[in-house]
């Protein structure tokens, strides 16, 4: 026969347990649910160098000290151009010198990417961004360029941003500027977000340039010139 006397602490025993298992699962739901809702912190690191932009010629010539027409003949080095700058090397042919005496051969220095970092809270994040005055050449295709001798190379590089106009088979020309890889989001060990942004230049507000023919475009370089 079953002994209600010792039954009934073993009951009572049960009833407790079951009761703590069901304040456990609470609390336990509870945690999951916060955690998961957390949003996460976000930070921004902003890229705004200081560069003269142009979209008109009379800008563009006016801080020109050398502008060239031809192609680009080949990639020659990646070049560090110190403080977490890198630009692209190459050889284009000059065809013709419309202001500044260059040469035949000369090698243009295309700044391409920016080098950022971000530590906030101890966690060190990386991001590498294209420049605004990047497009990679086409070899087949001529380009009027707008110059400065660099002071640290015997190379040339962007007088301005944009430095290059494309000339299309069909004469009409091109003002060129970055548009790709602008920005990026780096997730850190802690789940936090750090948003890099480079400045993006919106042609659409500043290009006098583009859609107008060849010959239209050197008429007023060659006006422009004349005033300078």
């Amino acid at each position: 026969m079953i002994n209600k006397s010792k039954l009934v602490p073993i009951l009572i025993a049960c009833v407790v347990l079951a009761i703590a298992l069901i304040f456990l699962s609470k609390s336990i739901f509870k945690t999951e649910e916060v955690t998961t809702s957390a949003e996460p912190i976000i930070y921004e690191v902003k890229f705004s160098p200081d560069y003269e932009v142009n979209g008109d010629v009379e800008g563009i010539v006016a801080n020109s000290d050398y502008i060239v027409k031809g192609h680009y003949e080949k990639f020659v080095e990646d070049w560090n151009m110190g403080e977490n700058y890198l630009s692209k090397i190459y050889t284009f042919i000059v065809d013709e010198e419309l202001a500044g005496e260059t040469g035949k051969t000369i090698e243009v220095a295309i700044p391409h990417t920016v080098y950022l970092e971000s530590n906030n809270a101890g966690e060190h994040v990386e991001a590498e961004l294209n420049l605004p005055n990047y497009n990679k050449p086409d070899l087949n295709k001529e380009y009027v360029l707008f110059l400065k001798k660099l002071q640290t190379k015997d190379a040339y590089g962007p007088a301005s941003v944009p430095f290059q106009v494309e000339i299309g088979s069909d004469n009409i020309v091109k003002l060129l500027t970055n548009t790709e890889n602008t920005e990026s989001k780096k997730v850190t060990r802690s789940k936090s977000v750090v948003h890099f942004i480079s400045e993006r230049i919106d042609l659409s507000k500043i290009d006098k340039i583009s859609e107008k023919n060849k010959d239209e475009l050197f008429n007023e370089i060659r006006k422009e010139l004349e005033v300078k």
